[in-house]
């Protein structure tokens, strides 16, 4: 069962990465399908998620959570430096 936990958990947080990077599509008024970054709601999400995993996921550079660690990093938030350590869900 917490293998399954675990598979749903990154791919959530990869979800959330395509989201942060890649942003999402939207239909305009004229029916088109246009791309439109993040927006605030999703920051949020994103956030709320990094926040909630501080205390049970240790964010590295080989893990999704680290990632998203990253891309805020590199969105000029401040954010923990990531372990090059692996944690327990990449060990």
């Amino acid at each position: 069962m917490s293998s399954n936990l675990d598979q749903m958990s990154d791919d959530f947080d990869k979800a959330l990465l395509g989201l942060l990077k890649e942003g999402r599509k939207v239909m305009n008024r004229d029916g088109d399908l246009i791309d439109v970054p993040a927006t605030a709601a999703d920051l949020n999400v994103i956030r709320q998620r990094l926040k909630d995993c501080g205390i049970t996921a240790m964010p590295t550079t080989a893990n999704p959570i680290g990632n998203i660690v990253k891309e805020m990093q590199a969105r000029g938030m401040k954010m923990p430096e990531l372990s090059t350590d692996d944690d327990a869900a990449t060990a």
